[in-house]
């Protein structure tokens, strides 16, 4: 959810870069999303590299309606997401997103899952994470960091670090879009598996 600059994780968001992906798939790389492995599940547009957060994606997919829908607005959209897991956030009960780049014609995000909580826990915070993408999705002037906090002065909340340039966001979808994804999970989901939403922010 927050935005960080630290050496360690520039490096992480390197090694996701298209280039390294696409070097994967010709030197016979794993490189795989929740809906399937190989080179074939490139056609998505939420990726991730780690088997396990592979198989979460997998298994979020089939029981929460609302990431399904959200994984599948994103498919349909100029953003990117890919999904890493933050090895220096063991103890956080948050992920949080950063803008990577803009190339292409596409927008390229990461998102940083903490490590050590339960699957569950974890399904949750993607779902909050994937709905600041699509807000971001749905903002064709999000093209780097800068324009990423603005837009989300505009429709969220963001808090600022003391160093004044580091900061947080959040928004009221993304957290509705949390609890709606722990409902659905605990199996007494407010809304029917067909049909469901994903919200969108009006300009």
């Amino acid at each position: 959810m927050s935005r960080r600059l630290s050496i360690t994780l520039a490096a992480l968001m390197i090694s996701t870069s298209p280039v390294s992906a696409q070097n994967a798939a010709v030197t016979g790389g794993t490189v795989a999303t929740f809906n399937g492995s190989g080179a074939n599940a490139w056609a998505s547009n939420v990726r991730a590299s780690d088997a396990e957060l592979v198989a979460l994606l997998g298994d979020g997919v089939k029981r929460s309606p609302t990431l399904r829908a959200l994984t599948e607005r994103l498919t349909k959209s100029d953003v990117i997401v890919y999904v890493r897991p933050d090895v220096l956030a063991k103890n956080n009960t948050t992920a949080h997103l950063s803008f990577l780049s803009s190339s292409g014609g596409f927008r390229y995000l990461v998102i940083h899952l903490p490590v050590g909580q339960s699957k569950q826990n974890q399904i949750a915070m993607l779902g909050h994470e994937l709905q600041h993408a699509v807000a971001i999705a749905d903002a064709p002037s999000v093209v780097d960091s800068d324009t990423l906090r603005r837009e989300f002065e505009r429709i969220g909340k963001v808090m600022v670090a003391a160093n004044g340039r580091d900061f947080s966001f959040d928004s009221q979808p993304a957290s509705e879009a949390k609890q709606r994804i722990v409902r659905e999970l605990a199996g007494d989901a407010s809304t029917p598996a067909t049909g469901t939403k994903v919200a969108s922010n009006s300009r």
